[in-house]
């Protein structure tokens, strides 16, 4: 075998299966780095028509459709089931791919 077939069929899928669970870590604490954005800049300037601001992530514009002075609940509620269903199936999709439910000790 070739060193292409090698490192795709025995180095990358290793890898990969140590490495998964750092993935999934990371791909949701992005989702969930409010504290940083807040800290620093409130979400940066507002954009026209009360959407996102410049450096706002969907977790800061979250916190801030909630505690504006109109709160919009329905608009926030829904970013957060569309955020939810999207971190779900990326975690699912890892866990099948790299068999994590077929695991024992």
């Amino acid at each position: 075998a070739n060193a292409w077939k090698r490192f795709s069929n025995i180095t990358l899928p290793a890898i990969f299966l140590v490495a998964a669970p750092t993935f999934i870590t990371q791909y949701t604490g992005n989702f969930n780095n409010f504290s940083m954005i807040y800290l620093f800049n409130n979400g940066g300037p507002g954009s026209v028509g009360g959407g996102a601001g410049s450096t706002d992530i969907l977790i800061s514009w979250i916190y801030k459709l909630t505690t504006g002075t109109s709160p919009q609940y329905s608009m926030a509620s829904a970013i957060t089931l569309i955020i939810s269903a999207i971190v779900i199936c990326v975690s699912l999709l890892v866990f099948k791919k790299t068999n994590a439910f077929n695991m024992e000790d």
